[in-house]
């Protein structure tokens, strides 16, 4: 496949761990006492949060928890299941007796998960076209995404797509992955109104997000936007037209007119927004570069694209890797109060990468001694 990357990737807390030789390197703003950046052939870790440790007095025992995604030599996501993982506390191999288990729900983590997808006139004229391999490539994102989270966490699903003067969403939120395949083949004319559409999905994900009364570094937000070409119609005020419902599998879809949006407007939701991870998928030789890459870099996230219609599912799968390879670690061990050291050492390809910290164990104050991490 020919598609190449373009625009920005981070951690969406603190630090980003490179490979072997390297230090401490924060890649969501200004990096920790003592950074520099390296780069590495070999695999590195990203951090997605700071590390936690909490004790429990009735028990006796401290636990620690890191979250984190695993990259290749060229920075694509690998899932850690298929990395070799070792653990040391203070130097010492941590005993089997001591790791958590994957179904320990201490591990679980919780996606919330945007979809806009363009429902534009352009989409029926590539060759092949690409409006039923779009839909076909966001059904199947979906349905993996389900199966892999039934096994380690919840997957709540958004979805949104724009044709013309309208935003379109699901009427009902029961309504099945399926129902994407019953979004409307577009028709001559319809416009391209992808930051009036995409500025709706931020709303809703926001208010999802206020919804939850604490969320923790297990809640995760993301969402993905699908174009094949630049915006010419987010300019217009469309809060008048008449809203209009299409069937679908479970329900219908509501579609109604947004004022005008700009993406400048755009781009200020997004950075007030920063637990939203947004990426972006550009098929085509038409697409704005230069605006699809704002929206990625305004959400931290991360844009790819490709002239060729018939990557789509491939497009598709580079993105939801990006948030389906996060996964969660640690230990739980009956440790005196006083500091320890915390080693994570993940080995794939060939290369190892290592996330090393201090934390403070045994007691109320059980804590992760946030500025110590570092690689080793």
């Amino acid at each position: 496949m020919n598609s190449a990357p373009v625009g920005a990737r981070r951690c969406s807390f603190a630090v980003a761990v490179t490979g072997i030789v390297g230090m401490t390197v924060a890649a969501c703003g200004g990096a920790l006492p003592g950074a520099a950046l390296t780069t590495t052939a070999g695999p590195s870790v990203e951090l997605q949060s700071t590390p936690v440790a909490v004790y429990d007095p009735i028990a006796g025992k401290t636990t620690v928890i890191l979250e984190f995604q695993v990259r290749d030599g060229a920075g694509n996501s690998v899932d850690p299941s298929t990395a070799t993982l070792q653990r040391y506390l203070d130097g010492q191999v941590v005993d089997v007796e001591s790791v958590l288990a994957t179904q320990d729900t201490k591990l679980s983590s919780n996606l919330r998960l945007g979809v806009v997808l363009d429902a534009s006139y352009s989409m029926t004229q590539w060759q092949p076209p690409a409006f039923e391999p779009m839909k076909k490539a966001a059904y199947d994102m979906l349905q993996s995404i389900r199966t892999q989270f039934s096994s380690w966490g919840t997957f709540e699903l958004s979805l949104g797509w724009f044709q013309d003067q309208y935003v379109c969403a699901p009427s009902s939120t029961s309504m099945p992955d399926s129902a994407v395949l019953a979004i409307p083949t577009p028709q001559p004319g319809d416009s391209t109104r992808l930051f009036a559409a995409t500025a709706q999905m931020v709303d809703r994900m926001k208010q999802i997000h206020d919804a939850i009364p604490a969320p923790t570094s297990a809640d995760h937000f993301a969402m993905v936007v699908f174009t094949d070409g630049y915006d010419n119609y987010s300019w217009f005020d469309a809060s008048a037209v008449p809203a209009i419902s299409y069937p679908a599998t479970g329900g219908s879809f509501t579609c109604g007119g947004t004022g005008p949006v700009a993406l400048p407007d755009l781009v200020g939701k997004l950075q007030a927004f920063p637990p939203l991870k947004v990426h972006v998928i550009g098929l085509g030789n038409q697409i704005k570069v230069s605006e699809l890459t704002a929206i990625a870099d305004a959400g931290y996230g991360r844009l790819v694209s490709n002239p060729d219609p018939s990557q789509v599912s491939t497009l598709f799968g580079e993105i939801a890797r990006e948030f389906t390879t996060i996964r969660r670690d640690g230990i739980t061990m009956p440790l005196r109060p006083g500091d320890y050291e915390y080693v994570e050492e993940v080995t794939d390809g060939g290369g190892t990468a290592r996330v090393r910290f201090r934390f403070h164990a045994g007691d109320a104050t059980t804590s992760v001694i946030a500025s110590s991490v570092t690689t080793g």
